[in-house]
């Protein structure tokens, strides 16, 4: 599966965290949201993509944005282990070529969905900020094992593990 990450959380290290600059904060907690936009490589997605209606270029289109029947970005807290939906202590691999530090989100659940979501056929999932579909900042996404489409009853559950190596 592919992956990206966005410009956003490249800048929020080397802005926020190396620089403790107050230009770049951290959203005050991360959401998920589920994508038509395959990630794939070269046009799909780009580390400047932006989440928009207008499926065009590198923007990143959300479901769901024209009739939600259901779908709502999932929230994931900005704490480790607290009981609540947010991330794992996070754990380190010293392997040369496959290594790095890792953390894991719990499993976030989208839908019971009500009907079709419109658009339909998730390619993707994003670690985003904001509630408002197709808005906020794209800090990192990866394509899905395949298309997801959603009708009347269905749920998603989603569990993002994230590697910086």
């Amino acid at each position: 599966m592919a992956t990206i990450v966005f410009q956003r959380a490249s800048q929020l290290f080397t802005d926020y965290v190396l620089g403790a600059s107050g230009t770049i904060t951290p959203p005050a907690s991360w959401t998920m949201g589920l994508s038509t936009t395959v990630v794939g490589s070269g046009s799909n997605m780009a580390r400047n993509s932006v989440w928009s209606v207008t499926v065009s270029g590198s923007n990143v289109n959300e479901i769901g944005s024209s009739t939600a029947n259901g779908y709502a970005r999932q929230t994931i807290a900005k704490s480790i282990n607290t009981g609540s939906i947010d991330w794992g202590t996070s754990t380190f691999d010293n392997t040369f070529s496959t290594g790095g530090q890792s953390t894991q989100a719990d499993q976030v659940t989208f839908g019971t969905f009500s009907g079709a979501p419109s658009p339909n056929g998730a390619n993707s999932w994003a670690l985003t900020d904001g509630t408002t579909l197709n808005a906020g900042e794209l800090y990192v996404a990866a394509d899905t094992a395949a298309t997801r489409t959603y009708g009347n009853g269905d749920t998603e559950k989603v569990t993002i593990t994230l590697k910086a190596g």
